[in-house]
């Protein structure tokens, strides 16, 4: 039985949106991030829940964001300190951690790390810190660490936008996790255009790894790769070059997340539409370079024949068990050539459904429940995924969290029409409840 609880009524329009984990649960505590707004500006906060004693902790404010990009991320190390990331929009970028382990409740002053957008954290078994941030000029992907009792350093650039599109418009979204012996596994979508209103000329959902944490990176056979890397060095998932259906496309291929299972073999959540609607894969990387892939999507079809996959997350927790947190919606003259259309994203429904897949045979069969039922507004779902200490223990259902209202800015309008001053200093805010959702 799912169970929601309001941990707040002023969230973003972006409040639980981005790759980097948003939930940690250790030792009897979950701890969630996200992004609040007033007429002050954004900020980023994180609360706490003491499942002992079945309360909430109040929120803390973590730092103030730069605009709706400027989220929130969170790790945790061996020890319980908690790691938390304050992100950037082409700007600063900064990390605090907690004073005492396991509680949010005090943090030490922040410390920048570099400048970028879009981080993602983890944390590994030396208690290393590892982030990935788009660099800023859309350049690429950086990797900066972290070690144990030392300062933040820039290790690596590992991806680099196309020739064509250099100094043009890139995002690289990216979804990264820590193997054995130091390993890293990565999974990298490229979405790159001439201009930010010509995006998505290039699209490609890529993989690679490293077995030395984050120094040289391969493809899954071995094969080196020279950093910074492009799609042609990498293994590709899915790939479509000047083929949008519209000046501000979705993506056509995106990784969902990237998992380990107990023998580190990597697999892929990916979400497609290259080929038909809403089409969702597991995707295991062979040590020979070939991919093997399990369709989900089908087992969602036969149940609700009118709808289609448009967004989907993905974890495991320590026996093996895949949860996959996925959104349907209605199948309808939206689409775009059975692509979903950009205004779907930008305009509030409650005509969606969120269910969450579970399978234990890597997709073969699956169960599936629903979350939320048509009929209530829902954003940006995201899950808890293990990123340092933090375990998804057997037989427990991961944590999840969303929000329910505007995902639109303040005052109305696109990301475009004019800075985000104005429409602080308007004021017109809607109400965006941010609810956390855990399984009893």
């Amino acid at each position: 039985m799912f169970e929601s609880t309001t941990i707040s009524v002023i969230g973003s329009e972006r409040a639980t949106v981005g790759d980097g984990n948003k939930i940690v649960t250790f030792n009897g505590r979950t701890h969630v991030v996200w992004q609040d707004i007033s007429r002050e500006g954004y900020r980023n906060r994180i609360r706490t829940f003491d499942h002992g004693d079945a309360v909430w902790s109040e929120p803390v404010t973590l730092g103030q964001g730069l605009d709706n990009h400027a989220r929130p991320i969170v790790t945790m190390d061996s020890e319980g300190f908690l790691h938390v990331v304050l992100g950037g929009h082409n700007s600063p970028v900064t990390w605090r951690r907690s004073t005492y382990p396991n509680d949010s409740s005090s943090w030490l002053a922040p410390e920048p790390i570099g400048e970028g957008t879009y981080p993602v954290i983890v944390c590994d078994s030396e208690d290393t810190l590892l982030l990935t941030l788009r660099a800023n000029r859309h350049a690429g992907v950086d990797l900066y660490t972290m070690p144990k009792g030392e300062p933040w350093s820039l290790r690596s650039r590992i991806v680099k936008n196309a020739t064509e599109y250099r100094d043009a418009y890139g995002a690289f979204h990216m979804q990264m996790v820590v193997g054995p012996a130091g390993s890293l596994h990565a999974a990298i979508d490229f979405y790159e255009g001439e201009d930010e209103a010509g995006r998505g000329f290039h699209m490609a959902s890529c993989y690679c790894w490293s077995p030395d944490a984050g120094h040289s990176w391969q493809k899954a056979d071995g094969t080196p790769i020279e950093i910074p890397a492009s799609p042609e060095g990498m293994d590709v998932l899915g790939r479509s070059i000047e083929s949008r259906v519209e000046q501000l496309p979705r993506m056509v291929d995106a990784n969902c997340g990237i998992l380990l299972d107990f023998r580190g073999r990597p697999t892929i959540v990916h979400l497609s539409h290259r080929e038909a609607a809403g089409q969702l894969f597991l995707t295991t990387m062979g040590n020979d370079g070939k991919q093997h892939r399990q369709a989900l999507h089908p087992a969602l079809e036969e149940i609700w024949p009118d709808m289609r996959v448009t967004e989907a997350k993905g974890t495991i927790d320590t026996d093996g068990m895949v949860y996959v947190l996925v959104t349907l919606s209605v199948y309808n003259e939206e689409w775009i050539q059975g692509k979903p259309s950009r205004a779907m994203g930008m305009v509030e429904r409650n005509d969606q459904r969120l269910v969450l897949l579970r399978t234990s045979d890597r997709g073969l069969t699956s169960e599936i429940e629903t979350v939320i039922e048509p009929g209530q507004s829902f954003n940006s779902p995201n899950i808890e995924n293990a990123v340092g200490a933090n375990r998804i223990e057997a037989g427990r259902v991961p944590t999840i969290m969303y929000f329910d209202g505007t995902s639109g800015y303040p005052g109305g309008g696109d990301y475009y029409d004019k800075p985000v001053e104005e429409y602080l200093e308007a004021g017109e805010f809607a109400e965006n409840r941010v609810f956390v959702v855990m399984s009893f």
